[in-house]
């Protein structure tokens, strides 16, 4: 007896759906796992064009209506952030497992809702946190793991644009996205150290953001797509935070879309009593004998993160298994996120529970 195709739908087709999501879901379509059966997006012209590029069965403008229209195995959300909660919640609670893209939510408050409706409606959640599923963060996943590093006590994760505010969709608008480069790429350093790391408890968060250029007429911020009008912004471009916890162990997040330095840089480290790693440069570092040390690696396998996510959400679902992105590890992530801006608010340290 054939094995069943997982009915894929996707909702959302803009630029993330058409470079990362929708090629990788027409891939394992010609291997014949799973059927692209709608796709639904607000923009017609958008969402008739990529019915037709991507070989989708329907289209819909509307996410209400697409899930009333047929069932799905798994519904890909890859919206702007605002509608990531409703349109999760309403696909859980259609019978489909959902595989939504980055921030989980807009607050904690609505990722808690996305988790627990996951649970009630029995069906699997997963935020698409792609960095996890890159071969060298495997693989330094692999050296924490059997415990190389000794006792963790600090780790440091940094993703600085000198000019890279999104000329494109809604990302500067706070009701659309709630912030800035916190949010939209600071989250996915943040996700990656802590899942390195074990996701240890968190205990509290300090921090400040900054809003220095994007809302600026005299420069041009945008690194691609069309110049957005500056009245408009009114999220951060700069965010800088320290987050405690258990057992003494801290992380430091620094993250912007435009700040006066040289060049773009971005990476991570975490360090232990027995050695430290780091992405950029991506290798082990430590001692032995009185000496330093440090281990790179000479070959890696090929394949993209998001190529990655898909496929392992796809071979979850077939075999009944966890995925590696658990849902309340990415609520965890909102919490902090919520403590740093508050943080910055109120100017004091935020507990987190």
């Amino acid at each position: 007896m054939p094995k069943k195709k997982l009915r894929v739908g996707v909702i959302g087709v803009g630029a993330i759906a058409q470079s990362q999501h929708l090629p990788h879901w027409k891939e394992l379509e010609g291997e014949g796992r799973v059927e692209l059966i709608g796709v639904c997006d607000i923009v017609k012209d958008r969402a008739d064009q990529v019915k037709e590029r991507f070989g989708a069965r329907k289209v819909f403008y509307n996410h209400k209506r697409m899930l009333a229209a047929d069932d799905y195995d798994i519904i890909d959300v890859c919206t702007q952030n605002r509608p990531h909660c409703p349109i999760t919640v309403a696909a859980l609670k259609a019978g489909a497992n959902v595989l939504v893209e980055k921030p989980i939510a807009m607050s904690a408050k609505e990722a808690a809702l996305m988790v627990n409706t996951a649970k009630s409606a029995k069906r699997t959640l997963m935020v698409a946190q792609h960095m996890r599923f890159e071969p060298a963060h495997e693989k330094l996943k692999e050296v924490v793991e059997r415990g190389a590093l000794g006792q963790i006590y600090t780790a440091s994760t940094i993703w600085l644009r000198r000019r890279g505010i999104p000329g494109w969709g809604k990302f500067h608008i706070k009701k659309e996205s709630l912030g800035g480069p916190l949010i939209d790429i600071g989250v996915h350093m943040m996700d990656l150290c802590m899942w390195l790391m074990g996701f240890p408890k968190v205990v509290a968060a300090s921090g400040k953001v900054y809003r220095m250029f994007g809302d600026r007429k005299d420069l041009v911020n945008a690194e691609w797509g069309e110049p957005y009008p500056p009245k408009e912004y009114d999220v951060e471009d700069y965010a800088l935070a320290l987050v405690r916890l258990e057992n003494g162990v801290t992380m430091r997040v620094e993250t912007s879309w435009a700040a006066n330095i040289p060049e773009e840089r971005s990476g991570l480290t975490i360090l232990g009593d027995k050695a430290g790693i780091s992405t950029n440069p991506l290798g082990v570092f430590g001692y032995e004998n009185k000496a330093l040390t440090s281990s790179r690696f000479d070959w890696l396998p090929k394949g993209g993160g998001h190529r990655g996510e898909v496929r392992h959400f796809t071979e979850c679902i077939e075999k009944k298994v966890p995925v590696r992105v658990q849902p309340n590890e990415s609520l965890q992530i909102q919490k902090i996120i919520d403590a740093i801006y508050e943080s910055s608010k109120k100017n004091k340290e935020i507990p987190i529970k």
